[in-house]
């Protein structure tokens, strides 16, 4: 019996078929079904009864599932404190969003710093799709992100709520509107700066005029998913866009954009995800100050 094995029986169970469980392993289905014969074939007993259409746990497979995650975790957790006993403990890696890492850990770790100026920090930047795999390959100790990660390693904490909202420059035709939501003929009418498909504010925004404004066909002027140079553009005039509220705050207070919310589209959710063992002491205190920001009155997160 060897990990492959479990491996392969254990992602059949989980994704219901043989070829979901592929996918999940980057292997072919050939492979996976080896995996599992083998492993059956050493146990002396069956563990799945497959047909063509269906799939399902006898009861020696039922009572093997728990094992073989339990045998999993085992040797992860075994493999994770090595590798973790050669690494400074002093230095704290964070994989985090782009926007998060702007908005929102910047703050965090300055206040920490000042705390403990001898901690060292270690940032990755990936997107929302790409972090539950670098904690999967990478086991980095903490992550940012605006996604629940399902990971019995790792728990999750809400840390914020942002809403999108239309920006435009703080010209007079746009000023003599203020005060209400961002009239919805106008995103017909004026030059929009947009993002990738894969952003998820763009999916967001696009899911909400596909819901309230079927018939708006935009004007893109400019297609970018930087948010500094987005901001940029809408201060010069280019064209509106929508963005973060948080992002463009200090640009509303200084009077450099208008801002106007969107009714009806869906907040942004911020997570705060953190290993569960094997944490050095300072990676303790980086946890707790963050817990603790989180939890403060009057906190912007």
């Amino acid at each position: 019996m060897d990990f492959k094995q479990l491996e392969a029986f254990v992602a059949a169970v989980d994704e219901g078929s043989f070829s979901n469980a592929a996918d999940r392993l980057q292997l072919s289905q050939s492979m996976v079904t080896i995996h599992i014969r083998n492993l059956e074939r050493e146990l002396g007993t069956r563990l799945l009864n497959r047909t063509t259409r269906s799939m399902e746990l006898s009861q020696d497979g039922r009572t093997f599932y728990g094992y073989a995650r339990e045998m999993l975790k085992l040797n992860r957790d075994s493999i994770m404190a090595l590798s973790r006993a050669d690494k400074d403990g002093k230095t704290i890696e964070i994989v985090a969003t782009p926007y998060i890492s702007r908005y929102y850990l910047t703050d965090w770790v300055v206040g920490f710093n000042r705390l403990h100026p001898d901690v060292n920090f270690k940032f990755v930047t990936s997107n929302n799709s790409e972090i539950h795999g670098r904690l999967e390959q990478d086991g980095c100790e903490f992550a940012f992100c605006n996604m629940k990660i399902m990971n019995s390693d790792y728990a999750v904490r809400h840390c914020g709520v942002a809403d999108p909202v239309v920006i435009t420059p703080n010209a007079p035709r746009f000023r003599a509107i203020q005060g209400g939501s961002f009239p919805l003929a106008l995103l017909s009418e004026e030059p929009m700066i947009t993002r990738s498909s894969t952003s998820t504010l763009q999916q967001e925004f696009m899911r909400w005029l596909k819901l309230y404004v079927p018939e708006a066909k935009l004007k893109v002027a400019v297609a970018i998913d930087d948010t500094e140079t987005i901001k940029r553009l809408v201060v010069a005039g280019v064209g509106i866009s929508v963005i973060s509220e948080v992002a463009v705050r200090r640009y509303v207070k200084e009077g450099r954009v208008l801002s106007f919310p969107l009714e009806g589209t869906m907040p942004y959710h911020l997570y705060f995800v953190y290993k569960k063992k094997y944490l050095s002491p300072e990676q303790v205190l980086f946890r707790d100050y963050v817990l603790g920001e989180i939890e403060r009155p009057g906190s912007e997160a």
